[in-house]
């Protein structure tokens, strides 16, 4: 029987968007989790969410339904930012923190909508 071939695994952004999230989820763990489980859930269903949109759309081939999981993903991207946003309001991060992840999350967002821009949607 012949193996499927999962194409998600060789997009760049699907690799950096796995390396942000395990940055993220890192500091969630040690900073937020303890301290408030509810937004630490958010914030790891939103994280979880990137990735898994990113594989899911590239399941059917359509270019046009890909797209629209990659936006998705970009949501579940700001959603991020908005969680730690909170995190930072209640002082369980400190602000070097929230600007490394809204540069890093700020970075993924342009390489998501770069690569949602390169299907063909007509």
């Amino acid at each position: 029987m012949e193996r499927v071939k999962f194409r998600f695994k060789n997009f760049k952004v699907y690799q950096d968007s796995k390396r942000f999230c395990k940055s993220c989820r890192d500091i969630v763990e040690k900073h937020i989790k303890r301290q408030d489980s509810g937004l630490a859930s958010q914030i790891d269903k939103a994280l979880n969410s990137i990735v898994l949109n990113i594989a899911e759309g590239s399941a059917d081939y359509s270019d046009a339904e890909f797209a629209r999981f990659l936006g998705i993903s970009i949501r579940s991207t700001y959603e991020t930012v908005a969680g730690f946003d909170l995190a930072l309001l209640y002082e369980f991060i400190t602000a070097e923190q929230n600007e490394r992840i809204e540069s890093d999350a700020g970075d993924l967002v342009k390489q998501l909508s770069a690569f949602r821009n390169s299907l063909k949607t007509s």
